[in-house]
């Protein structure tokens, strides 16, 4: 008889683990289940690298994009491997899209959702526990262009003194 409940016990466990696989395997490889904003959708279509260059110098940029945090969050990395590669971390906040970007000015900007349509995402800061509006150099708007499915156009505008500074503009290409 003990044979037999473990028999069964087993069979039982199987059939969970099973189910378990299955169902964590209905999901392509590198994304979840979970569902954002559409904005937060936008972004997340960008998984994987892509190159271009600066409009302000010519240098070459790659950004590489990863879902992380069960598909809750989006890693973007400007210029990995290099002296100033930067992270930012986009998210939904009660339905909007946000981010925070680590920034090698060695601030945390917030943005968050300032106006979207199908081709564009415009995010605008928000807040900043290290950053002086009135002085401190700091990320303040991106603007994000789909052009199409493999090319993206980003306008990343700086602020310092309490105005707009300059803006670096990247054209990228999907290279995977």
């Amino acid at each position: 008889m003990r044979l037999f409940t473990n028999t069964i016990v087993a069979i039982v466990c199987l059939f969970f683990i099973g189910t378990f696989i299955a169902k964590s395997d209905d999901a392509p490889s590198g994304h979840s289940q979970y569902t954002g904003s559409k904005e937060f959708e936008r972004i997340k279509v960008l998984v994987g690298t892509w190159e271009g260059t600066s409009s302000k110098d010519g240098e070459k940029v790659t950004v590489k994009y990863e879902t992380t945090a069960g598909g809750s969050a989006i890693l973007e990395t400007l210029f990995p491997g290099t002296p100033h590669e930067m992270v930012s971390v986009y998210y939904d906040n009660g339905g909007k899209i946000g981010m925070t970007h680590y920034c090698m000015l060695g601030n945390q900007p917030q943005l968050a959702l300032k106006k979207a349509d199908d081709n564009k995402i415009a995010l605008v800061f928000v807040s900043g526990g290290n950053i002086d509006l009135a002085k401190s150099p700091h990320m303040h708007e991106l603007l994000i262009s789909f052009v199409d499915k493999d090319h993206l156009i980003q306008e990343w505008t700086m602020f310092e003194d309490g105005k707009a500074k300059e803006t670096a503009t990247f054209k990228l290409t999907r290279m995977q």
